[in-house]
């Protein structure tokens, strides 16, 4: 009889910690692997980056919480015309910044959609460049959104806003692929 209580028991809390617990895991990327996508095209998410930047994102979705940075992200936006390739992001760490844990901020839900969301500090590869914030939404369909943003200066009516510090916002749809991204 107590046997049967104790399997009874253990069943519900099983059942419960399945129900009440995502397993972010299956997010990690492993060897060679990485989330791969380009900036969403449309004007209204896009400002201060070209509608054909790619980014790459590897992540340790277990290290999310921690104090450590979980991934990196990389962007690349192939020359053009007068244009050299742009690289803003070169491996560059997702930051945790230690503050927001105890902010609301840190419970970030963006809807529907979305298991976990976390902002982290970047910084890109220019270290002359203002720093900028990224936004990390692990999707239920296994796929990661990466939005990327900075405040920059305000315009100016008598001198340009250099690039190292002008307004820069990009959404990116990220999926899981067997390879770097091809870049």
């Amino acid at each position: 009889m107590l046997r049967r209580a104790f399997e009874c028991v253990a069943a519900v809390i099983a059942l419960g910690a399945g129900l009440g617990c995502s397993n972010l895991d299956r997010f990690t990327t492993g060897a060679g692997e990485a989330y791969c996508g380009a900036v969403i095209i449309g004007a209204p998410f896009r400002a201060g980056l070209s509608p054909r930047v790619q980014m790459r994102l590897t992540l340790d979705a277990g290290a999310i919480d921690g104090p450590s940075a979980p991934g990196t992200i990389s962007t690349f936006e192939a020359a053009d015309v007068g244009q050299p390739e742009e690289r803003t992001f070169a491996e560059s760490p997702l930051r945790p910044i230690p503050a927001l844990a105890h902010d609301a901020l840190s419970h970030l839900d963006f809807g529907d959609g979305r298991e976990r969301s976390a902002i982290f500090a970047v910084s890109p590869a220019d270290e002359a460049a203002e720093a900028m914030l990224a936004v990390v939404s692990l999707r239920t369909d296994d796929t990661v959104e990466v939005r990327i943003l900075r405040a920059g200066l305000a315009p100016s009516a008598t001198a340009p806003t250099p690039a190292t510090r002008r307004q820069v916002f990009g959404l990116f749809s990220l999926t899981r692929q067997p390879n770097r991204c091809g870049f």
